[in-house]
């Protein structure tokens, strides 16, 4: 019974923890988009961790629907009969939820270390978990596009019809695929693609406006000093980004 009881008790509290870490990751949600100057000021006096990690499972979550919505339909033949590129992708679920989810967590924690670096040169002298709590958050900020993007993945999945492609010795296999699923988002509608193309440049520009806010806010930094470490944070984040995907792991 003691033992039962122990357990039962550290069961309440790890739930009170996630209960609070949820209701405080949906007000940093809403705060993203509508106050960020409030959100970092908040990070600023009681910064957190729980809260980002639970936006960003988030978006890596939605991240990875995408990815199963930009191959639901798409089927490849060969010599060897049809497959699913979807069922493919699933079947090999675990390995690409954890490779890439824990790549996911590792590239926080680089990145932490170079804002957190760019700050310390530019003067700020903030701790260094005040800045990891926010760039957390700014790196979660993806949630909006990933699921803006999923829902016209999903809309084109389901109004153009499947697509079936012929393996041909010689053609890279992603080419073939990305010419399929273009054909099918042009065909929901021929603007389809520069919509995409704006939601992703949103994704980019707001989380450079965040980066500069924390700059700016977290950093207590002058908007000068804000504006050019965040031009060489941006900078080292984009090559990281660019590292990473080329591995596979983002």
């Amino acid at each position: 019974m003691p033992k039962a009881a122990r357990a039962a008790a550290v069961a309440r509290a790890l739930l009170r923890g996630l209960g609070r870490a949820s209701a405080r990751a949906g007000r940093r949600l809403y705060q993203m988009y509508l106050k960020p100057v409030d959100m970092f000021e908040e990070i600023k006096a009681a910064p957190d961790a729980s809260g980002a990690a639970l936006l960003l499972t988030a978006a890596f979550a939605a991240q990875t629907a995408v990815a199963a919505a930009a191959l639901s339909g798409v089927a490849v033949s060969s010599a060897k009969g049809t497959a699913s590129l979807l069922e493919s992708f699933l079947s090999n679920l675990a390995a690409y939820v954890s490779i890439r989810g824990a790549a996911l967590f590792v590239f926080w924690f680089i990145l932490f270390i170079v804002f957190w670096f760019v700050m310390y040169l530019f003067g700020s002298r903030v701790e260094g978990f005040t800045v990891f709590s926010a760039t957390g958050y700014i790196l979660s900020s993806q949630l909006a596009t990933f699921l803006a993007t999923l829902a016209v993945y999903v809309a084109a999945a389901r109004s153009v019809p499947s697509v079936v492609l012929v393996s041909e010795i010689g053609v890279y296999p992603q080419y073939a695929m990305l010419a399929a699923h273009l054909f099918r988002l042009e065909s929901l509608h021929p603007l389809t693609p520069l919509l995409l193309d704006a939601i992703g440049y949103f994704g980019t520009a707001w989380n450079i406006v965040l980066t500069a806010l924390m700059f700016k806010v977290v950093g207590d930094l002058s908007w000068g000093r804000a504006g050019a470490g965040t031009a060489i944070a941006t900078g080292a984040s984009w090559l990281l980004a660019s590292i990473f995907r080329v591995a596979g792991m983002l």
